[in-house]
């Protein structure tokens, strides 16, 4: 991937570099995996407040735990229709009903 970046992001991404003690590569490649990261996570919940996928769905499409979705739907003000509270319960047994 080769991309033009301003002045200010490439003194930010040797920042990086010197801080985690790695090259450039490396350093961009954290970043761009905690961004990918952080988008996907977006992407989803937006998905979820328009109704568009499951909470299920969102999780999977974030990476992230079934548990951990409803948690961040929660914080921001999404309507999951159960407490987060009640979520967990009904996630942990489902868990113990479908796990060996």
């Amino acid at each position: 991937i080769t991309a033009r970046i301003p002045d200010k992001m490439l003194r930010d991404v040797e920042h990086v570099e010197k801080a985690e003690h790695t090259d450039r590569a490396e350093a961009v490649r954290k970043l761009l995996a905690a961004a990918l990261a952080d988008w996907k996570i977006k992407h989803s919940l937006a998905l979820l407040r328009e109704h568009k996928v499951s909470y299920r769905k969102a999780a999977e499409l974030a990476e992230v735990s079934y548990i951990e979705i409803w948690d961040l739907a929660a914080k921001q003000g999404i309507a999951i229709g159960l407490a987060p509270e009640d979520a967990k319960k009904d996630a942990e047994k489902w868990s113990r009903e479908t796990l060996p």
